[in-house]
């Protein structure tokens, strides 16, 4: 009995495929299964290529002998080294993966004036997927089309199944946000491979004869239940680049239709379908920030049990027609919390938040005053809101895109008026984003380096007197100017360079995956340090090695700009 004969197996490159298809599930879903089949694929791309001929020699039985078996040992590790070299001979000749692994060397090269590299070492690792993914995709098993459009079918069940398993997370937990859930990847790379999906669904769904009608319908209710659910869960960061792809992708092909009438029709819907929303959330805006005016000598002095009240329209503005910090009695807020709740009212809930200004903003959103009366007329079931982040009684009632306007509004007079960036994640990013552009003023061409990015933040918020609370104090959350302050504006350049390098050198800005998912992505740097993470990474080296560099053929059908898509 022979263990091996002839060349590769081919069941090994379908165990290669299988194993990659994991590793797209993966991305959504967990960090540990993505490590877990970066490996396993990594197994099977060192075969991939060996040639198996010297197993001929080695019948099972002996290898029972140990002469035999060191024997067949050393024939495995030459031909595999010899295979190993092949394909790294043929990755340095294919200049769109070098490119894309280039973003390693970057860093590798803001390693010559770092002084952090303890720090650098743990972030080269992080982006080592930069460099292998590419190099598995490039130089393994070509992907024939029916294989890449399976792997995008696992991608959207990946997603789909992540969309059921989060609900039931937020249905049964005691979270007042739903992006506070921890459902083993961030939400926000969750919801960038969901909105990826989505296309890539519509895609399937338009296409002709490429799938069964009823599977059609399965797809585009999938599709359907996807946006939903985001928008259900205020993934408002999948919501804003689902918002935007959608935009882009219905102008480019209204611009491919032919007849000027129905061209100029759909440019009008588009146009009313892009205005009513700027109309809601600037109606929104009036109405919020209507200013009543208050005869603060009419106003009661004191609470019912003979303390005083004091009225802060500086820290509380007004809401809705109302000032929310009309009537506060800190004495008694205190105590009569105290005998309800375990949490201190000078600690941030889940949402980052101060307990206080939570509760007070609470009692103002029933017209409570904020003393022992007013915590007296709260229910248990409030108490526990209030504990859980809910700044209003009516939050849950309230269409969610409304309170996200709201709360927005709310945390950007904080930071106007007070200087104060903690109220909410957005009004953070506010002051990331300052902090990193007067870090980079400092040192524009070069950066800090690899491994001074975290100091400098650290050095830069204590330099300005940040008033960002210490646990919110964060890198850039902008991987274009994260890049910078690492790397300067040299490493920046050659950062954009890369990022259309590929996609131009390959001729794939025709190609309708490609372009959405690059969209998607340069999409998602302007908020999130979208490489600096492991489920980022893998998001960005994993698809873009896919649909640039694994293919065996791409389709015409798949082509946006020509007569031949049939999209």
């Amino acid at each position: 009995m022979q263990i091996f004969t002839g060349k590769w197996p081919p069941r090994y490159a379908s165990m290669y495929f299988i194993s990659l298809a994991l590793l797209v599930a993966s991305v959504p879903l967990s960090k540990f299964t993505t490590s877990i089949f970066q490996f396993t694929t990594l197994f099977f791309w060192l075969w991939h290529g060996v040639d198996t001929k010297f197993l001929e020699k080695y019948p099972s039985k002996s290898l029972f002998n140990p002469v035999n078996l060191l024997r067949f040992l050393g024939e495995v590790v030459v031909n595999v080294l010899k295979a190993l070299i092949a394909k790294f001979l043929v990755f340095s000749k294919n200049k769109p993966a070098m490119a894309i692994a280039s973003i390693l060397l970057l860093h590798v090269i803001g390693l010559l004036y770092t002084t952090d590299f303890q720090y650098a070492m743990k972030d080269l690792r992080t982006k080592i997927p930069i460099f292998i993914l590419p190099l598995f995709i490039a130089t393994g098993p070509r992907i024939n089309t029916r294989t890449f459009y399976l792997m995008l079918g696992v991608l959207v069940a990946a997603v789909f199944g992540g969309s059921i398993y989060r609900l039931i997370l937020f249905l049964n937990l005691p979270v007042a946000d739903s992006r506070a859930l921890n459902a083993h990847t961030s939400h926000i790379l969750y919801s960038l491979n969901a909105v990826f999906a989505v296309f890539c669904i519509l895609f399937f769904v338009k296409s002709k004869n490429l799938i069964a009608n009823w599977l059609k319908i399965l797809l585009l209710s999938i599709a359907i239940w996807l946006v939903s659910f985001m928008f259900y869960m205020n993934y408002s960061t999948g919501m804003l680049v689902f918002s935007i792809v959608s935009f882009i992708v219905l102008i480019v092909f209204t611009l491919k239709i032919k007849n000027n009438l129905h061209k100029i029709s759909i440019f009008a819907a588009i146009t009313l379908l892009t205005s009513l929303p700027a109309i809601y959330i600037l109606s929104i805006a009036y109405n919020y920030l209507q200013t009543p005016t208050v005869e603060f000598s009419k106003l009661d002095k004191f609470t019912s049990e003979g303390n005083s009240y004091y009225h802060d329209t500086v820290n509380f503005r007004s809401k809705n027609g109302k000032w929310a910090g009309l009537y506060i009695c800190d004495k008694e807020l205190r105590r009569a919390w105290g005998e309800r709740s375990k949490l201190s009212l000078d600690s941030l809930d889940e949402n980052r938040q101060l307990r206080r200004f939570v509760l007070i903003s609470y009692l103002a959103s029933k017209d409570l005053r904020k003393d022992a009366d007013g915590i007296g007329k709260l229910s248990a079931d409030e108490i526990r809101n209030i504990e859980n982040g809910y700044n209003r009684f009516d939050y849950k009632e309230l269409p969610k895109i409304k309170a996200q306007i709201e709360d927005f509004i709310i945390g950007l007079q904080r930071y106007i008026y007070l200087n104060d960036p903690n109220s909410g994640s957005m009004i953070q990013r506010f002051e990331y984003w300052r902090t990193s552009i007067l870090i980079i003023s400092q040192q524009p061409l070069l950066g800090v380096g690899t491994g001074d990015v975290p100091q400098a933040f650290v050095d830069q918020y204590i330099k300005m007197d940040s008033k960002l609370a210490k646990q919110n104090r964060l890198r850039s959350h902008n991987q274009y100017l994260s890049i910078t302050v690492g790397l300067g504006l040299i490493g920046f350049v050659c950062f954009m360079v890369v990022m259309f390098y590929p996609g131009i050198k390959t001729r794939n800005f025709n190609n309708y995956f490609y372009v959405i998912y690059w969209i998607i992505f340069m999409l998602s740097m302007l908020t999130e340090d979208t490489i600096e993470s492991q489920e980022g990474v893998t998001f960005y080296a994993l698809f873009t090695a896919l649909l640039l560099l694994g293919r065996e053929n791409i389709e015409l059908s798949e082509s946006i700009f020509d007569g031949t898509s049939d999209i």
